[in-house]
């Protein structure tokens, strides 16, 4: 496998996937806005490491929701946040094949995953890999059926899934469920 993959989300110093990546000949870029006593740096050879997170949106103060996660990174000033079209241009790649697009950003996927759906960026990634996020009150209840929506949109544009793993907890009071979701883009291959 050679090409370009892009991981956003709770890294959290855990880098396996990107040098397994690397080692398969794929040069790995891997963002995490809450590393915040870790600079931009290069990793390995095709290893690269940007403090910054994917967004529907470009913003410099982004204040996450709090969870278990943030509270040990707390935003004080606020994560600097790109939209994907605005981080390919960053790192010069605005021509550049991805190859597969890996997103673990608790709850925030479904605006990403809408944002790369209605500017087309998606339909040229052959994979995407998402752990989808419901909670309690995230996203807002009124929101969830955006969510649903977006959902089937990436099946719609010829998405394929190959490989899933999930997690429910429940109770009267509370509900956590997340989704670990690997597609295949069918038009793309």
């Amino acid at each position: 496998m050679v090409g370009t993959g892009l991981r956003y989300g709770s890294i959290d110093n855990d880098f396996r996937f990107d040098d397994a990546m690397a080692g398969r000949g794929c040069t790995v870029y891997s963002f995490d806005p809450s590393m915040l006593d870790t600079p931009d740096h290069k990793r390995g050879d095709r290893v690269f490491f940007k403090r910054i997170g994917i967004s529907d949106k470009d913003d410099d103060r982004f204040v996450p929701r709090v969870d278990e996660y943030v509270v040990k990174r707390p935003a004080v000033k606020g994560w600097p946040m790109r939209r994907l079209q605005t981080i390919l241009d960053l790192l010069g790649h605005r021509k550049e094949q991805l190859t597969v697009l890996k997103m673990d950003i608790e709850g925030y996927e479904w605006n990403v995953t809408r944002d790369l759906l209605d500017s087309g960026i998606l339909s040229s990634v052959p994979q995407f890999l998402v752990e989808w996020h419901l909670f309690t009150d995230f996203p807002p209840r009124e929101r969830v059926p955006d969510a649903v929506d977006t959902y089937f949109r990436v099946s719609d544009m010829g998405f394929q899934l190959f490989v899933t793993s999930g997690l429910y907890q429940g109770s009267a009071t509370s509900l956590r469920m997340q989704a670990e979701v690997a597609y295949l883009n069918s038009k793309r291959n």
